[in-house]
């Protein structure tokens, strides 16, 4: 698991203030039936808070800290300094290193306090992700290993096998690897001789291509031997470049805070627009692992979301790029995909709504090819294509025949109709800064939905209940109104409702 960074966010008092122990020192109690969101953007202690918790448990748990933190109630804080916090399960103990945090009564409900504390500190007004992501599904070929190697052929290869399976055309989603590393950096011409032609008819044919930037050369070759002699690789604890193992062999890692570097990546992506390549996908998730943790990390990171804005760079694998919070990021399974890393992927995902990271995916890349379950493949591919990105594996061949195929067909087919949903959801949100996958609490405040985890809000209008079980059954809650599932069933909320799902299918519900 990755290395994150200590806790960043601290709570106080909103209304008559405690004792403090040192000037430095806040204390919050939370109030009678008032339930905490904050902090983490995936993993860390259960949301709401009510285990204990401290920052050293925090730092060796494998999750992100974000400074904002929002209850059921309606309060708020808000911190632009690191800070200790420490949870004794019933009372916050903070101590800030620098400015003081900023707590104040945002309204009477979880959003009035989050769009309050969002608009007010945190939202950066006139941003929004690109819209190609939303509006049809992200191929990640980096499930296919034969694809990198066979370049601009496999490509096409790989969209008529989409197509031909009875799935729509989408966003073909490029690993790394199709860099020429002994020359200036562009596409590999032994894989990508003529790129213009082949991307011409993957757009005749429906299809869009992104390739994915990371900041990793081979560590070996001339290209290496240059960056090392002119000092423009990250260095390890004894000055060498420091080394990451992946799996096509071992690399160095570009310090991106470096000018020259950073005039390197321009001139490699200005290459790139000429091919006509336009959509990047921006990770350097696996520089995490040879960064020490503080400020060098911080600035290493903001360089590298920089660099990415500047060439309008459409997803970010992970929260942990602190500035790309605003733009889409990844929610990654366990290498081997299994009933609990579903659940715990979709509770990150819902978390991670509530600390403005509002457009998460699901990221199938190294899980799918090892899953024999066919079954359990389906319903992790059926929580992919409901969050606010669809990626999903390129290989129709994984639902070869029967019903997982044609409830996969279906799944894609109801998701496609969304997408003008979709487009309004993205236009809204990039006003707002409310995210897209939204916590039951959030979108329906005061009727016991702050322990639901297992089902969602998309927007205002449709809920989706994952099945992250084999029983065969789907028990889901329905809020107030009235409800309309896929197949034009009508149901009056409040009311809980169990749904026989032996078929394949995803309960998916409207609200009139």
């Amino acid at each position: 698991m990755h290395r994150r960074f200590p806790i960043l966010v601290t709570l106080a008092l909103l209304s008559a203030a405690l004792p403090a122990q040192t000037p430095h020192t806040i204390r919050i109690e939370p109030l009678r039936n008032e339930k905490w969101w904050g902090l983490f953007a995936g993993g860390g202690p259960a949301q709401p808070f009510a285990a204990p918790f401290d920052s050293s448990d925090c730092d060796s748990c494998g999750t992100f800290a974000i400074p904002f933190m929002i209850s059921s109630g309606g309060r708020m804080m808000w911190s632009s300094a690191p800070a200790d916090v420490v949870f004794d399960g019933s009372l916050f103990t903070v101590t800030p290193s620098g400015t003081q945090p900023t707590v104040a009564k945002g309204g009477r409900t979880l959003r009035e306090a989050y769009l309050y504390c969002v608009h007010k500190y945190a939202w950066p007004k006139g941003t929004a992700p690109a819209r190609h992501p939303f509006m049809r599904p992200v191929y990640d070929t980096g499930l296919s290993e034969t694809l990198i190697a066979a370049g601009g052929t496999a490509l096409l290869a790989a969209a008529d096998s989409i197509t031909a399976h009875g799935y729509p055309p989408g966003l073909l989603l490029i690993p790394d690897g199709w860099q020429d590393h002994s020359g200036e950096g562009g596409l590999d011409r032994n894989l990508y001789a003529s790129f213009r032609d082949t991307a011409d008819e993957l757009t005749r044919r429906g299809f869009d291509v992104m390739f994915t930037v990371t900041p990793y050369i081979p560590a070996a070759g001339q290209r290496y031997i240059e960056a090392r002699r002119k000092g423009m690789l990250l260095k390890d604890a004894e000055g060498r470049p420091a080394i990451i193992r992946l799996p096509s062999g071992y690399y160095a890692c570009l310090d991106v805070t470096l000018p020259e570097v950073t005039a390197y990546f321009g001139e490699l992506l200005d290459n790139l627009r000429k091919e006509g390549i336009t959509a990047l996908r921006f990770d350097c998730h696996r520089a995490l692992d040879i960064l020490p943790p503080g400020e060098r990390t911080e600035r290493y990171l903001t360089a590298w979301a920089a660099l990415g804005e500047r060439y309008g760079a459409a997803m970010y694998p992970l929260a942990e790029q602190t500035q790309t919070q605003w733009r889409p990021y990844s929610v990654a399974l366990s290498p081997e995909i299994s009933w609990e890393s579903m659940r715990r992927a979709l509770t990150d995902a819902i978390h991670a709504g509530l600390t403005g990271y509002i457009y998460p995916y699901l990221s199938l890349t190294s899980s799918a090819g090892h899953c024999s379950d066919e079954t359990m493949l389906l319903r992790a591919v059926q929580l992919a294509l409901f969050m606010p990105i669809a990626a999903v594996p390129p290989d129709g061949s994984l639902f070869p025949t029967g019903t997982c195929r044609k409830e996969m067909e279906k799944a894609v087919g109801l998701r496609m109709e969304m997408n003008g949903y979709m487009e309004e959801l993205l236009q809204e949100a990039g006003t707002t800064g409310e995210p897209l996958m939204r916590h039951m609490e959030y979108q329906f405040p005061g009727q016991g939905f702050w322990d639901c985890t297992d089902q969602y809000m998309l927007g205002s209008r449709y809920l989706v209940a994952p099945v992250l079980d084999d029983t065969g059954r789907r028990t889901v809650r329905l809020p107030r109104g009235t409800w309309i599932s896929a197949d034009g069933t009508r149901y009056k909320g409040p009311r809980v409702i169990n749904v026989d799902v032996s078929d394949g299918s995803i309960p998916l519900f409207r609200l009139r």
